[in-house]
């Protein structure tokens, strides 16, 4: 009975030490399964410590396969002592397994995490053309960094505009609010150019602020809604709006239709001349093709002479 109980006992104390052994690797998986510096460095260490764990388990049963059983040992007791062996050892694979299997998890998010095709701290570089990054700098920013020299810069631009089928304003339903609107701004005595300044010229004339004629019936009211906080009720209230002080201002020839408007100079850069200070430069101007090759015969003869004085 005492060899017996020897026997067992050894086998049990095995168990608890191989069981010890297997939690304390699961319990060092799942630790360190989470962490990101670890996701890629640890993962082979979390199969090595799984498989040393299962080796002796593994060790231990074969060698209790392999060993004869002792001539007074019952027949019973060996069919016992083998069968707890390989319960030994299919719970050391069990546990082997699962630690390998949340390595390979682990692996996979770190490969995932640095194969991540547009990473948050990525910077790209500019486009070609593009301004300097210090051009758009404020005043008091100006002393720290460089400054772009004043100069002048010609561009040339071929827009391409799509117009839809429309009828003529005159039998625009609509039309005789435009007419009202400026009927109304001239006996309130606001018939001029909203930006009144020294590059004013020609004559008063209504722009249509946000909308153009032409493109009403393209443009989505639920857009203009959204966007100038507005509401309307059906599509013949956004009609009377387009044709209303609304969407409506005054602006002279010169910042309307030709030297420095509305409709032939860029959005941004119009926008910078509506707010431009008295007696600056114009951000922008526009010049015919013919105008454009007088100046710049006008430069080449200025270089020219200069060079020749030197």
């Amino acid at each position: 009975m005492g060899f017996l109980k020897k026997i067992f006992g050894d086998d049990e104390e095995k168990e608890r030490e191989e069981a010890a052994k297997r939690k304390a690797a699961e319990e060092y998986a799942e630790k360190h399964a989470h962490s990101k510096e670890s996701e890629g460095e640890h993962a082979p260490a979390k199969k090595t410590a799984a498989k040393k764990a299962a080796a002796p388990a593994k060790k231990t049963a074969a060698k209790a396969e392999k060993d004869e059983p002792a001539k007074d040992e019952p027949e019973k007791l060996t069919s016992t002592k083998s069968a707890s062996a390989k319960k030994t050892v299919a719970k050391a694979e069990k546990a082997e397994k699962k630690v390998e299997k949340k390595a390979d998890k682990a692996e996979a998010k770190a490969e995932q995490h640095d194969h991540d095709p547009i990473p948050a701290q990525r910077k790209y570089a500019p486009l070609a053309g593009a301004l300097a990054e210090h051009a758009h700098k404020h005043v008091h920013d100006v002393a720290e960094g460089p400054v772009t020299a004043e100069h002048d810069q010609m561009m040339t631009i071929h827009v391409e505009t799509h117009v839809p089928e429309h009828a003529p304003r005159e039998d625009d339903p609509h039309y005789h609010l435009f007419e009202q609107a400026k009927a109304r701004l001239k006996r309130q005595g606001l018939w001029k150019c909203i930006i009144a300044d020294e590059l004013c010229g020609g004559e008063a004339e209504l722009h249509h602020t946000y909308i153009e004629f032409s493109q009403i019936n393209e443009v989505d009211p639920k857009k203009v809604q959204e966007s100038l906080g507005l509401h309307f009720e059906n599509d013949e209230e956004f009609q009377v709006w387009a044709e209303s002080p609304g969407n409506l201002e005054v602006l002279c020839a010169n910042h309307h239709r030709t030297h420095y408007g509305i409709h032939v100079i860029p959005g941004p850069l119009w926008e910078a001349l509506r707010f431009r200070m008295v007696g600056t430069e114009a951000p922008a101007e526009f010049v015919t093709a013919d105008e454009a090759k007088e100046l710049a015969d006008k430069k080449d003869d200025e270089k020219e002479k200069a060079a020749a004085d030197k």
